[in-house]
């Protein structure tokens, strides 16, 4: 019994000595410092941070009737019982702000609590578990060279032109005959068509508000809206479209003539052909990437040849009516039943005599 009561005694003097030995905040290491450091300012934007070396490694107190300018950091609690004209920071404890004590910044505490012991905080108390990472910038893209550049280029300039030639090979396919009314409507009405185009063009958006408030006064033309205006989108790039390539067609017939070749060859040889031209400028523009001056020209050339081929071939098919208006996009006169015709004799009716002129009567 003797024995352990000794134990009991001893342990009683030993223990609070061992934690007492370990109360102590470890002092932080030169480079975490530093880290949290550039935390504060860059992450809660503290300004006026000391360096790290002139941190306190622990808890640290402003004692009553002392003022310290510019911002406070320790590694460690915090005890504000003068004045701090500037911002209190604890990284590792509490900040606590006795009575008489000011703050004119702001109280920030890290791993611990802000306390307003019937002290004065100016600014605003913030608490929190942990620093906030700093947020790494996106790494750079490398410049690229004038190389890459102008292959890029031509590589979109030789991609457009493969996309289109595929857009028309199935017009060809699907709608040869409107497109041979196009371009014949294009043949007889170049200057009309030009203008048309043009008007077509200002037209597109006020046509479709049109459309979306005719669609707008009842409950299913609201809920058809969205497929209108897809419907819309399709059928206008379907005209510009048809017409572009009349208008390629029409170019390239002159540059391409086969005498011995189909109807269908000589079709697709001319609209290739009068795709190649278009896209030739813009190819000259990508391939003058190294000098800019020659290339914008070249470039402002080709987007105004194209622009006049959009709107020539915009307004031949609004005048044939995308091919379909046959009577107009063709030029024939239409098919009437002559006045001296009657219908084929049925049950014994006999059909008229056909009259004569009057010279051939007098003969």
């Amino acid at each position: 019994m003797r024995f352990a009561r000794g134990f009991v005694l001893a342990l009683g003097i030993i223990l609070p000595g061992v934690a007492g030995a370990q109360a102590p905040t470890a002092p932080a290491r030169p480079n975490d410092l530093s880290r949290d450091l550039e935390r504060l300012a860059r992450g809660e934007q503290v300004a006026g941070l000391p360096p790290a070396d002139s941190v306190s490694p622990g808890a640290r107190t402003i004692p009553a009737g002392a003022v310290v300018h510019g911002t406070v950091v320790a590694h460690g609690p915090v005890d504000v019982r003068g004045t701090v004209d500037g911002t209190v920071v604890s990284l590792s404890g509490d900040v606590t702000v006795h009575r008489g004590g000011t703050v004119t910044g702001d109280a920030l505490a890290v791993g611990g609590r802000v306390i307003a012991d019937s002290g004065r905080v100016d600014g605003e108390m913030r608490s929190m578990s942990a620093l906030p990472a700093l947020l790494t910038a996106a790494p750079v893209a490398a410049p690229r060279t004038a190389a890459e550049v102008l292959l890029n280029d031509v590589r979109m300039v030789a991609g457009s032109f493969a996309v289109l030639l595929v857009v028309a090979l199935g017009v060809l396919l699907f709608a040869g005959h409107n497109l041979d009314e196009v371009v014949g409507a294009l043949e007889r009405q170049f200057g009309r068509a030009f203008w048309f185009g043009v008007l077509g063009q200002l037209l597109i958006l006020p046509v479709l508000v049109v459309l979306l408030v005719a669609l707008a006064v009842s409950v299913i033309g609201i809920l058809l809206i969205p497929f209108a205006i897809v419907a819309y989108a399709i059928a206008v790039a379907g005209l510009v479209t048809l017409g572009f390539l009349a208008v390629a067609r029409l170019v390239g017939g002159a540059l391409w003539q086969r005498d011995r070749s189909t109807d269908r060859a000589q079709s697709i040889g001319a609209l290739g052909a009068g795709i190649a031209v278009f896209f030739a400028l813009w190819m000259v523009a990508a391939l003058l990437g190294w000098a800019p001056l020659a290339a914008s020209v070249v470039r402002a050339a080709a987007l105004a040849a194209s622009w006049a081929a959009v709107t020539l071939g915009l307004g031949s098919a609004i005048l044939s009516r995308a091919g379909t208006h046959r009577r107009v996009a063709s030029g024939q006169r239409p098919v009437e039943l002559a006045a001296w015709q009657t219908p084929t004799p049925i049950t014994g009716v006999i059909a008229a005599r056909r009259p004569v002129t009057a010279a051939r009567e007098a003969q």
